[in-house]
């Protein structure tokens, strides 16, 4: 990903300075050519040999050299460079970023850089958390750099807190994820449209709206900056076009944009409908200006022709239709009212009520809203928005490529590599037959039913058990069984497999006669067996998609709140919400509920950047799982009646005491008092870690 990729590293004057090392070791590993600039006060920290020998490039310091006079253009290496990465970078130099205060050849360098800035922050908490330091990177973040947040841990004032500068591996990791995501709509066609419609009046006057134009337009900047083909469709805005690969088409009234569009929608593979379109105009335009009489005056107006309606219903299958939606008040239900009647992908909800969202800014605060969820942001820069947007809309433009692959090369398996186990303890001899079949029946209907539109190769397939324990059967085909279910998925990079679903059912209730065809209907739940499986299901694929994206089972997950809220019909008291705290409803409920979000969001953390590096980098991902177990205190500690903490740590307990009797004390005493916190069963398996470790000391 990054091979023959320029990289411009500027290191400034931090002790975290020698780190930068580190990172053009990485970097030139990858096979990336690495020009390091340097400040004047950088080089009390490390010397200019070190990294010139690193990059095998000498390293930039002055304006020019004072031996040979040879002057060092500032303006070629902005030319020059694929990205350029600040790191560390003090409050110093992040304050004259902003100011453009260009007193050194980084910061001129900066200043001249047409590739995308990374900024990797270093200083003590107090000089991160003060407001001119924060304003000054909301500043960068404004002009479109991207900033590496900085990690919390020891400083060098020996204080804790926010200010360490992340790690190089991270950083790289940081860069591969941007190249990556720059090809992400390569060959692919957006239409966006931006901006105001101006109804008129008169020659003179017109209705119109304060739409500035700066989101869509963060918009086309970011499509065409990850290679797809816009077409930007502006309003009457005094912005510049943002890029290059932009055809840019102006327009004044919705008439226009309405024509724009819908010309330009069916070559198109998707499109971003941000333009604040008026919905009416002017019965009737004087040709003349009006002049006032004096008296009051009647405007009728008539209804412009609705755009997102109308690409709603050209819409082909393998297109993606997204909206906008400014409210000032029931914003969630008239964003999923839009939803729903304009045939849309997803909606983006912003409201006038947020301070810092909406027209004008150069800040926004949105939530993105489609049948599977709502994901919440908080408020940031348009162009990171954008980002969140586009990244959204990445996403499901792959899914579109995969759902149109040729026959022969869909999944030759379905979503689950189910493994049922249904003990005969219960069983007489005449009976067996009856047990067979149920077995064979079950695993029919886990492994061969689609759970998803998703394609799965039979590698690919999550593998889960479900293990049956009959506890009392009766000849009329009447079954009491508790349920052992648990799905794993691999590690990358080892052998091991990792639990992310483990759950054991207590008592379930159904009948089953010989050769009973097993099915299912959402919509008509009649069958206990089916709609606990059905749910099971649903629950397996949508850990395992949260374990691969953030909050990326949604979909799969609402399913199984849907299935729990319906099945309380059924009588059965696994269902019910009131029967215990932990049965299927309340699990489900538990998860779905806002409170535990960050649970959610750390089984991707965990499983990604936590187990999936460890095997490269054992510290980096002992420390993603130390953050992790932070999260799953938070939630706790916000829902604390919760049973889902307490079940993750149940399945999670021995990994991680495997984890952490390879860390050090203090990291081990961390997330110790963490789960012990959560769950006091737990205390005595990791007070004989403690023991252990003790005795090899």
């Amino acid at each position: 990903m990054l091979k023959g990729k320029k990289i411009v590293i500027g290191v400034t004057g931090s002790i975290a300075a020698y780190k930068a090392a580190i990172l053009v070791r990485l970097l030139v590993k990858q096979c990336a050519e690495v020009q390091v600039v340097m400040t004047p006060s950088s080089r009390e920290f490390i010397t200019p040999l070190t990294l010139s020998t690193l990059s095998g490039r000498p390293v930039l310091c002055d304006f020019f050299n004072s031996g040979s006079g040879e002057w060092h253009s500032h303006v070629e290496l902005g030319l020059w460079a694929d990205a350029m990465i600040i790191a560390p970078a003090t409050a110093a130099t992040i304050g004259k970023m902003a100011g453009g205060i260009a007193d050194n050849l980084l910061v001129t360098t900066y200043l001249s850089m047409k590739a995308p800035v990374f900024v990797a922050p270093a200083m003590d908490l107090d000089m991160f958390a003060h407001p001119s330091t924060q304003h000054n990177l909301q500043v960068l973040r404004s002009y479109g750099n991207h900033i590496i947040e900085p990690a919390a841990g020891e400083l060098a004032s020996h204080l804790c807190g926010k200010g360490r500068m992340e790690e190089p591996e991270n950083i790289v990791a940081a860069l591969k994820d941007f190249f990556l995501a720059a090809n992400s709509l390569a060959g692919k066609r957006i239409l966006i449209t931006a901006g105001p419609t101006y109804e008129k009046i008169d020659p003179v006057r017109f209705i119109g709206n304060y739409s500035s134009g700066k989101m869509g337009f963060a918009l086309a900047a970011e499509c065409a900056a990850r290679g797809a083909d816009v077409t930007l469709v502006a309003g009457p805005v005094s912005l510049k076009t943002p890029h290059a690969a932009i055809k840019r088409v102006d327009v004044e009234s919705a008439e226009e944009m309405y024509k724009a569009a819908t010309e330009a929608f069916p070559s198109c593979d998707a499109a971003i409908l941000c333009a604040a379109v008026a919905d009416y105009r002017p019965a009737t335009r004087a040709d003349k200006k009006i002049k006032r009489t004096g008296e009051g005056m009647t405007i009728e107006l008539e209804a412009n022709k609705d755009i997102a309606a109308a690409l709603g219903r050209q819409k082909s299958a393998e297109q993606r239709l997204v909206g906008f939606a400014l409210e000032t008040n029931d914003g969630e239900t008239n964003a999923r009212e839009k939803l729903a009647k304009k045939n849309l992908d997803f909606i983006v909800l912003n409201s006038l009520a947020d301070k810092g969202a909406g027209f004008a800014y150069d800040t926004n605060k949105v939530s993105i809203i489609s049948n599977e969820g709502v994901t919440e942001y908080p408020l940031k820069s348009k162009l990171e928005v954008a980002r969140d947007i586009i990244s959204h809309l990445s996403r499901l433009l792959l899914v579109a490529v995969m759902l149109l692959l040729p026959s022969a090369v869909m999944a030759s398996g379905e979503e689950l590599n189910a493994k049922v186990t249904l003990n005969r303890s219960k069983v007489q001899s005449a009976d067996s037959e009856v047990f067979e079949q149920l077995q064979d029946g079950i695993t029919q209907f886990l492994n061969e039913r689609k759970w998803t539109v998703n394609s799965y190769e039979e590698h690919e397939r999550i593998d889960c058990t479900f293990g049956f324990v009959v506890e009392n059967y009766s000849p009329d085909g009447s079954f009491t069984c508790s349920l052992m279910v648990q799905a794993t998925r691999p590690v990358y990079g080892s052998t091991y497999n990792t639990t992310t679903f483990k759950y054991e059912d207590k008592a379930i209730t159904f009948t089953y006669q010989p050769f009973d065809r097993l099915d299912f209907n959402e919509d008509n739940l009649d069958n206990n067996l089916t709609a606990v499986l059905a749910f099971y299901a649903y629950m397996i694929i949508g850990f395992d998609m949260d374990s691969m994206g953030d909050l990326g089972g949604s979909e799969w997950l609402n399913k199984a709140l849907n299935i729990a809220n319906n099945a309380q019909t059924l009588g059965d008291a696994g269902w019910r919400a009131s029967s215990s705290d932990n049965n299927r409803y309340s699990i489900i409920d538990d998860y779905m509920n806002g409170a535990l979000e960050p649970v959610r969001k750390l089984m991707h953390k965990y499983h990604r950047f936590g187990l999936d590096v460890m095997y490269k980098n054992a510290a980096n991902g002992r420390k993603a799982v130390g953050e992790c177990m932070t999260m799953l205190k938070q939630a706790y500690d916000d829902r604390s009646l919760s049973y889902f903490p307490k079940l993750f740590l149940e399945y999670k307990n021995d990994e991680l005491l495997n984890i952490y009797s390879q860390g050090s004390i203090k990291e081990r005493m961390d997330v110790q008092k963490i789960v012990t916190t959560i769950d006091a069963s737990l205390s005595t398996s990791w007070e004989k870690l403690a023991d252990d470790h003790t005795n090899q000391l």
